[in-house]
């Protein structure tokens, strides 16, 4: 949540960019700019960016789907689907004011004598709008990035905006394979997540096409899989081959730094959020080296999960594969490429497919969470599948262990039901919440604005 400040100073600069100082010449500091540069306007949005990944919406994803579980004070509320339409407040304008608007003004402001920062734009637009529609379903799109002058945009269909999030995407990508040449400025340090390096944001960019075409499995299954394995063949080919390519949200080690986990479960709410006794029994019986990297001990020196009816103290905290200071969130992988293309060649009746994907992406994911090769036992018990053993079950249930703590996880498994998770029996509905409300700001000041309260309300491409 912290560097979140980043992104509010660049908002607060944009807006008085136009203000004429009374002195003029002496009181301008070479370090101190009116004019918000495109590699400022990057920086900001990538921070705000991370902020939205890996910080409350993360956590609400991890604790709805039980992964992790809330046992004390907002995050038990959570826990017990108490989420209200002011839960969310200060996500949503992180993404609509610190993040759309600010790429909108990146894009114009970087013009066609810059395309990579404007292909970078497009790709983080896309990025933005599918946590937001993920999350909320129909939502603005079309007229929520044109500034803050609109202060009622119209609220998009979601099918219409995973429309536009494919437009983003393909757009980013034409502008990115541009030649170097074309670009009077171009993206370095500035950019947090490749530094600049264009064919990587092409590469990952057609990984978050597969992802959202994989999306619409419940609406088209046969043309979502077509689709998905087309855009993992372009990522293939642009270089998406292993973990060295995977795009992650990068921390510090000074306090306004901090990766949101370690800032929220160590620093700032210790003890609020236990790992979930659904995630540890999985790991547990596969004998998971990835448990001491997600789970710290318990008090009995074990690795154990909270019910979420029942909270447990005394279960293991978050490890610190999450939990450290300046550990890097995964964004998008290889291990979730792997993941996405196991599940769509299943769909395609390409079993012997599937069983290959998902052994490459079980292997992936250990060796980024532990820094080691899966150990031979592992690999024959969890990453030996084959035509013959494979299922989609096995699929989604190492894809929710491999996609700890990221917001995809809660859309897969709204999409396909896996794991099988029983809602808390404690809870103020009694199912597990489908999607947010929509927020008190948009209710109360957006006369375009639905009313969505329901949580148990379906998106549209979870119906």
């Amino acid at each position: 949540m912290k560097r979140i400040i980043y992104s509010t100073l660049a908002l607060t600069m944009i807006l008085f960019a136009g203000c004429k100082k009374f002195v003029d010449g002496y009181d301008k500091s070479p370090n101190d700019p009116i004019s918000v540069t495109p590699a400022l306007l990057l920086s900001n949005c990538e921070v705000a960016y991370f902020a939205t990944a890996n910080g409350q919406l993360s956590r609400q994803a991890s604790m709805m789907i039980q992964q992790n579980v809330g046992v004390d004070f907002q995050s038990r509320d959570v826990n017990d689907y108490s989420i209200e339409e002011g839960t969310n407040v200060n996500e949503w304008t992180v993404i609509y004011a610190n993040g759309l608007v600010n790429l909108k003004k990146l894009h114009a402001q970087s013009g066609t004598a810059n395309p990579y920062y404007q292909g970078i734009s497009r790709i983080l637009t896309a990025m933005y709008l599918g946590v937001a529609t993920d999350f909320w379903g129909d939502v603005p799109s079309r007229e929520a990035v044109n500034g803050l002058v609109n202060l009622n945009p119209n609220y998009d269909a979601q099918k219409t905006v995973i429309e536009d999030i494919q437009t983003y995407l393909d757009e980013g990508i034409t502008l990115l394979s541009m030649p170097e040449a074309s670009n009077v400025l171009l993206p370095g340090t500035d950019d947090y997540i490749y530094q600049g390096d264009a064919a990587s944001w092409i590469a990952a960019a057609h990984v978050i096409k597969a992802r959202y075409y994989n999306r619409l499995s419940k609406r088209d299954a046969g043309g979502s899989a077509t689709s998905a394995l087309t855009a993992l063949s372009a990522a293939n080919t642009a270089g998406f081959t292993s973990n060295a390519n995977n795009m992650n949200a990068t921390f510090g080690d000074k306090s306004n730094e901090y990766n949101q986990w370690y800032a929220f479960t160590v620093v700032e709410r210790a003890g609020y959020i236990k790992t979930g006794l659904p995630m540890t029994t999985l790991m547990n019986s596969w004998n998971d080296p990835r448990l001491p990297f997600y789970c710290a001990k318990d008090t009995g020196g074990l690795y154990s999960g909270s019910a979420p009816e029942e909270p447990n103290l005394d279960a293991s905290e978050v490890g610190p594969y999450l939990a450290t200071q300046n550990a890097p969130f995964p964004l998008v992988t290889f291990a979730e490429a792997k993941f996405i293309e196991a599940e769509v060649k299943l769909r395609s009746s390409d079993p012997g497919g599937a069983a290959n994907a998902h052994n490459d992406a079980v292997i992936a994911s250990v060796l980024a969470v532990t820094g080691a090769a899966a150990s031979p036992a592992f690999v024959a018990a969890q990453a030996s599948e084959t035509s013959a053993s494979i299922t989609l079950e096995k699929i989604m249930n190492q894809k929710y262990v491999a996609l700890y703590g990221q917001i995809e996880a809660y859309a897969d498994w709204r999409r396909t039901n896996f794991p099988t998770l029983t809602p808390n029996s404690n809870g103020n509905i009694t199912e597990i919440p489908r999607r947010l409300p929509t927020v008190i700001d948009e209710r109360l000041y957006n006369t375009n604005a639905p009313s969505h309260k329901d949580l148990k309300e379906r998106v549209w491409w979870d119906q």
